[in-house]
């Protein structure tokens, strides 16, 4: 994924607009220090928060490389070599770690099986919530509402690996969405779904986005 300008340093420099909630400059990324094979080069991009917005480019172009940026796994977790900068809420991701970005930017990944792992549902849209502390009244109010919100209340009680893969993947966008987060990321969100779930998966995003959620 390629977009040309003039390189900036690499310092935390000034802050980004407030109207842009997530921001990118000059950013280059490669999964190895060296020698570096930059999978994101010189990228450019202002998203604010109430977006719908959709990244779209070839297998391999580095869609799913840049969506990690915006939630720290890169460089927090993933290492590799990082120039430019990553701005989420007006602050470098530098100066982030992954868990204080947990709460501002809620990433699904393409398989959302892979990020369930609670025994019931109800234990997986709390999961998160526990992480961060959250007061357990709270956590209560949250849970519910949420699965309301969704269309899967009927589903707390249930194994999450039973669930079809529509299914799943509402519970994990659930599960970010207790944490009520700014912006909502996903990987391929349709992947192997069949047109019946990815029609429900659209109108749930379109009703969070309705709500104030950017996705």
């Amino acid at each position: 994924m390629n977009a040309e300008k003039p390189e900036p340093p690499t310092a935390p420099g000034k802050a980004a607009p407030p109207e842009d909630f997530i921001r990118t400059e000059q950013l280059r990324y490669s999964y190895k220090n060296a020698p570096p094979d930059w999978k994101l080069n010189k990228i450019d991009l202002a998203i604010q928060g109430n977006e719908y917005l959709l990244i779209a480019g070839p297998s391999g172009s580095g869609k799913s490389t840049l969506c990690r940026t915006f939630n720290g796994l890169i460089p927090h977790f993933y290492g590799g070599l990082l120039k430019g900068r990553v701005w989420v809420g007006g602050r470098n991701t530098a100066e982030w770690t992954v868990g204080d970005l947990f709460s501002r930017v809620g990433m699904v990944f393409q398989n959302p099986e892979a990020q369930l792992f609670n025994r019931t549902v109800e234990n997986e849209l709390a999961f998160g919530l526990e992480s961060l502390g959250i007061p357990r009244q709270e956590m209560k109010r949250r849970v519910p509402n949420t699965a309301q919100d969704m269309g899967i209340a009927h589903l707390l009680n249930r194994d999450p690996h039973s669930l079809s893969g529509g299914e799943q993947q509402l519970v994990s966008i659930a599960a970010m969405l207790c944490l009520k987060p700014k912006a909502l990321v996903l990987d391929e969100p349709y992947a192997n779904l069949d047109p019946a779930h990815v029609g429900r998966v659209r109108k749930a995003l379109r009703r969070i986005h309705d709500q104030g959620t950017g996705i």
